[in-house]
């Protein structure tokens, strides 16, 4: 188990390296959308461009109480996990590919059951594939997967629910999207479905360091973006464009799935259940980690979040062009910390201190930290918390909140 997890560590810290060990097909499109993701460090301040940035009108915050991470369960490399439909239970990803069946017990803990679907045959674990995301469709009659395939290929699939229970084996998979992986890291995979029932899925720029084939800011590729699909197969294509993207219309050569773009790894992300804002955990290159808001109000006007031309607010590579979305918080690769891992909105649950915060934490330091409005600004605090190697936060539908290590712990955060 403990060699497994050094081989995701340098699998997710393997994006800050420029260095091309070990390169793969050249991406390419189907006729569902191309994609990946990569995971990366923060940001500075550069002057130089005119930029978009996002402020909060909320006063200035309380430094919140300190939370403490509880050990409620375990399992093998747990990737995401997802509420079952009408249910207090969960279904839990494994890396290798194993979906699970979750149930909370009488004293709080997570009972790790039976695997409900086994898709171990068809993935790859090597550098950051996978099977990475999972999230379940607003009627609760699908489950949404992405992985990374044996062929590279990262795949975006839906599996009937019947009774909260995928229907198991591959062949009761619809397919939605392939994409072509061009390197082994970066194969992002975070999936979410926003109030109107759409598909959100992130891909990263397509690995190794600098964004090598400009992905980052070109639209007619699916790399280095956050999509938008309705997931509903019409005249033989397996989703819909929704109406409402920001690039369905007039836009020559530019993918109309796009929701965002210029983003390096959007790792995880959310969307709070209140307000409608995305949020949206970017991991950066050499220098700087960073967190993006898109408020609801500009949620499908197309933001360009800014990669590769800047990382985070400093100057990267090209001409910083006006109108990037500069992020709303970043931190350097100072006091052992080298990649962001988002992170959840809170709302509703045990936190009541931290309503409205959003909860973050740092594959390398495992600190868990609240961003929270402080005047103008957003300030970052933490919580005295630390998960080991954390790759994913999970809001379950009461609104507790769990954070899932790469070593297989699986934590649930408390007030102290």
């Amino acid at each position: 188990m403990r060699h497994l997890v050094v081989l995701l560590a340098l699998g997710l810290l393997a994006g800050c390296s420029s260095t091309n060990t070990r390169p793969k097909a050249t991406t390419t499109s189907t006729t569902a959308p191309t994609a990946t993701t990569t995971l990366l460090p923060g940001a500075t301040t550069t002057a130089g461009a005119t930029t978009t940035a996002t402020t909060s009108a909320i006063t200035t915050s309380v430094p919140p109480a300190a939370v403490a991470a509880t050990l409620v369960g375990r399992a093998d490399q747990p990737m995401a996990m997802v509420n079952r439909p009408n249910s207090d239970g969960f279904l839990l990803a494994e890396r290798e590919g194993r979906i699970r069946a979750g149930d909370i017990s009488g004293n709080g803990s997570l009972i790790v059951g039976e695997t409900l679907l086994d898709l171990t045959e068809w993935i790859t674990t090597t550098g950051e594939g996978g099977l990475l995301g999972l999230t379940i469709s607003k009627t609760g009659h699908e489950l949404f997967v992405n992985y990374t395939g044996t062929d590279w290929i990262s795949r975006v699939s839906a599996y009937p629910l019947v009774d909260g229970r995928p229907v198991t084996g591959k062949e009761g998979g619809r397919p939605l999207l392939d994409v072509a992986q061009p390197y082994p890291n970066h194969n992002g995979g975070h999936l979410l479905v926003d109030g109107d029932g759409h598909l959100l899925v992130g891909f990263g720029d397509g690995g190794w360091g600098g964004d090598p084939h400009g992905h980052g800011q070109d639209t007619s590729t699916l790399l280095g973006a956050i999509l938008r699909i309705n997931p509903t197969a019409v005249d033989g294509r397996p989703y819909r464009i929704p109406l409402d993207n920001p690039f369905v219309d007039d836009h020559p050569g530019t993918r109309p799935e796009i929701l965002a773009y210029g983003l390096r790894n959007p790792w995880r992300f959310d969307l709070d259940p209140s307000t409608g804002d995305l949020w949206i955990a970017d991991v950066g290159q050499d220098h700087l980690e960073e967190i993006d808001l898109l408020p609801a109000v500009h949620y499908t006007a197309g933001a360009d979040f800014g990669w590769a031309s800047m990382e985070g607010t400093r100057r990267f590579a090209g001409s910083a062009n006006d109108g990037h979305r500069l992020p709303v918080h970043e931190y350097s690769h100072g006091d052992g910390r080298c990649s962001i891992i988002g992170g959840v909105i809170v709302r509703a649950g045990n936190l009541k201190e931290l309503d409205g915060a959003f909860l973050y934490s740092d594959f390398c330091d495992g600190r868990i930290r609240a961003l929270l409005p402080d005047g103008g600004d957003w300030a970052a605090h933490d919580l005295e918390a630390v998960v080991e190697l954390p790759v994913s936060f999970t809001r379950a539908s009461d609104g507790t909140i769990y954070v899932l290590s790469a070593t297989g712990g699986i934590f649930r955060l408390d007030n102290l």
